[in-house]
């Protein structure tokens, strides 16, 4: 099925060819002028329908067969090399989303503007993007599959371009799959992150909303109100950043609210933007007694230095501002502003456990991703907190989710879960990987690390569909995914798609 609604081809050219040009000319060429491509459309999660449509016209200009499934998933065969035919297939996958997140200051609609790369005159080495996140996560794995199907001088044999929707928020795409959608045996997923690793399980995952409505009272007279925000965190991915002791906006704001010397009272809370990023940024509005002001600014000052001193090795650039607020209609009641507050900060974060068996691996954490206290719908306060729990033992993942729900009853409040994603466990005698391990040592001249990645990959979701299935992830160089200061590592680019290639030649 072939669909049209696209601005892409059309509307994204003149902004595709103005970041092509500024970059100058990268090998393998192929790879990036379909990544810099892939930057001009806007493709947040829940926000693919642009690039989908691309992915198809791409296909049929090819002469290949593609099709979209009923969640928005693309699927592009292309045939084998000669004499290929009776290979098993392979299925080349990675996912069509991108976290969006925009530094400090930084004016950048999402559903609209492009992603500008750009590479830095004193680390040339490195792409990053102009205030956002570059969407190499998984942009880079996109444009060499696009590169593979567009390639007449590969050896291989049937090949199945995978490309999923909402990766990056729930994994519907994944979830949406047919048992019956591919042919293939073997999956190359292309969301790793680094070029001296070949990755062969996953955490799984558990999504779930606290919520916990609170009565709305007017503020009254003899109140000031004030705005606090934390800025200047470093952030980062949930998974693989979890471990690095980064500071939670959300939690540190908390923090220093329930610091303050006198009584106080919220009319709103948020922090953070997406579950699987750990949030750099939150603000308060609240008020305090007006004749408590000069107390309240002194308190903010001293507490800011305590933390300045606490996190000036894991968070150098944290800041914390005091302003006046503009006064809302109404706020919470002194108890209840506590009462939410000490919810936020009870509840487990960060890193919980690591794994006994594989050194260097977390088994189970939990992040904090989006916290809003606002005004509801029926009138009285909400308070939402996004959570993300991973781990790869199954029973520790329902144990923390079972504490947290706890946490949430004693509070008055409830837990809903939103979605379960399994693990993917490591299949070490399987032939697939055996073939990867001996081709790597063959191209990078040194034995793979094979590892289980605390990130989500969709394997876990494709095992229960495709039993059959052997799976290995791989991808260049990528550092702080899921922020503004996301690069990926220009050299291993190169490195990866000699590997990809090797590795497709070789597979029987």
């Amino acid at each position: 099925m072939i669909v049209t609604r696209i601005p892409a081809a059309a509307g994204y050219r003149k902004i595709c060819l103005e970041v092509y040009m500024s970059i100058p000319a990268l090998e393998p060429k192929a790879v990036w002028t379909n990544f810099l491509s892939i930057c001009g459309i806007p493709r947040g999660s829940g926000n693919e329908a642009a690039i989908a449509d691309w992915l198809l016209l791409r296909a049929r200009s090819l002469g290949l067969e593609a099709s979209q499934d009923a969640v928005g998933n693309v699927i592009i065969r292309k045939p084998a090399s000669r004499d290929r035919e009776f290979r098993n297939g392979v299925v080349l996958q990675a996912h069509m989303d991108m976290v969006c997140q925009a530094a400090n200051g930084v004016d950048h609609d999402f559903k609209r503007d492009p992603i500008r790369p750009q590479i830095l005159a004193d680390d040339p080495d490195w792409m990053l993007a102009r205030g956002t996140t570059l969407g190499a996560d998984n942009g880079i794995g996109m444009a060499a599959i696009l590169a593979v199907l567009e390639a007449t001088d590969l050896v291989h044999g049937p090949l199945e371009a995978l490309f999923t929707v909402n990766e990056e928020n729930g994994m519907s795409g994944a979830r949406g799959l047919k048992p019956d959608s591919l042919k293939g045996n073997y999956v190359l997923n292309l969301d790793s992150e680094a070029i001296d690793e070949l990755t062969i399980g996953c955490a799984g995952s558990l999504r779930a909303n606290a919520r916990l409505e609170l009565p709305a009272l007017p503020a009254g007279p003899g109140l000031a109100w004030i705005e606090l925000a934390i800025n200047g965190l470093q952030g980062g991915h949930s998974g693989v950043d979890i471990a690095k002791q980064r500071a939670n906006a959300s939690r540190l704001l908390a923090r220093m609210l329930t610091g303050l010397p006198v009584e106080i009272r919220l009319a709103s809370l948020v922090g953070g933007n997406a579950l699987n990023a750990i949030p750099r940024q939150a603000e308060a509005l609240l008020c305090v007694p007006a004749a408590s002001l000069m107390a309240v600014q002194a308190a903010v000052v001293g507490l800011a230095d305590e933390v300045r001193r606490e996190l000036a090795v894991v968070e150098p650039q944290f800041s914390c501002g005091l302003a006046p607020g503009r006064a809302a209609a109404a706020c919470l009641s002194p108890a209840d502003s506590q009462r939410a507050l000490r919810l936020l900060l009870e509840l487990p974060n960060g890193l919980q456990s690591m794994d006994a068996k594989l050194p260097n691996t977390i088994r189970t954490s939990l992040n904090l991703g989006i916290t809003s206290l606002a005004p509801s719908s029926s009138g009285q306060f909400e308070l939402s907190l996004g959570l993300l729990v991973r781990s790869s033992d199954e029973a520790e993942k329902l144990a923390l989710a079972a504490t947290i729900e706890a946490a949430c009853q004693a509070a008055g409040g409830r837990l809903e879960r939103l979605s379960v994603s399994p693990a993917w466990q490591p299949e070490w005698d399987s032939p697939l990987l055996k073939t990867a391990c001996a081709v790597f040592k063959q191209v990078h001249g040194a034995e793979a690390n094979l590892t289980v990645t605390h990130g989500g990959l969709e394997c876990g979701l494709f095992r229960p569909l495709y039993p059959r299935w052997q799976m290995v992830s791989l991808g260049p160089n990528l550092r702080f995914a899921h922020s503004p200061d996301e690069a990926l590592h220009i050299p291993s680019v190169a490195e990866f798609w000699r590997y990809l290639v090797a590795l497709l030649r070789e597979l029987q």
